[in-house]
């Protein structure tokens, strides 16, 4: 299911909503988060969907040359738009910069992919992710795991996030992968409301199967 909405509108759903809600106050994590990140089984459907299979690669980002060069790579399908975001115009929440934005309007879905620099990395990435999330605004049914992707260890999370537009709650994704110089990234995959994000998970399964750290 896709939805069409104006540029204006996006822009403050996308980004406007989470700055607005930044001054929360903490939302607690569920009783699974709170007994602490465990290698996760096989779980299908929501709100972990590991049975979905990933997209075909189109684009890479983060390399050497590409739009957004960061400390990590990943693939994502063709026509999904990687734009850098300097530290002049960028955001920043719980730590953490705002220094990749990747479009999927394009593509067809309305929605975005992340990328987050955490700015002081202690080796705790489950700590990172939890003050992310602590001042993302709105958000609620927050689950933890532990899951191997690739070369890489993460800490990933599954929550609701309830937003003014659209109402919601709306299922979103997020993850703290370390990076080869001994900091960590933190990437967002969440589209318009509930629909598109499932029907852009395949994008994210690509996107979190091909993470690698840069050299």
């Amino acid at each position: 299911m896709f939805r069409r909405i104006g540029a204006a509108v996006l822009a403050v759903l996308t980004i406007a909503t989470a700055a607005g809600c930044a001054g929360g106050s903490p939302r607690p994590a569920s009783a699974r988060a709170e007994a602490g990140p465990a290698p996760s089984p096989f779980v299908t459907g929501p709100p972990w969907y590991d049975e979905v299979a990933p997209a075909e690669a189109g684009v890479t980002v983060g390399a050497r040359g590409t739009p957004c060069e960061l400390p990590i790579t990943f693939s994502l399908p063709a026509r999904w738009i990687a734009e850098p975001v300097d530290d002049a115009s960028g955001m920043t929440l719980g730590g953490s910069r705002l220094r990749c934005e990747v479009d999927a309007k394009p593509a067809g879905s309305v929605g975005f992919l992340r990328v987050w620099a955490v700015d002081e990395a202690t080796g705790d990435v489950r700590a990172a992710l939890e003050e992310f999330l602590a001042e993302y605004g709105r958000v609620s049914e927050i689950e933890y795991r532990r899951v191997r992707r690739g070369p890489l260890d993460l800490v990933e999370a599954t929550y609701l996030q309830r937003t003014r537009l659209s109402g919601g709650p709306n299922r979103q994704r997020a993850l703290v992968a370390p990076t080869s110089g001994g900091g960590a990234v933190l990437l967002t995959f969440g589209g318009m409301d509930t629909g598109e994000f499932e029907a852009m998970f395949p994008a994210y399964q690509l996107a979190t199967g091909t993470l690698r750290a840069s050299r």
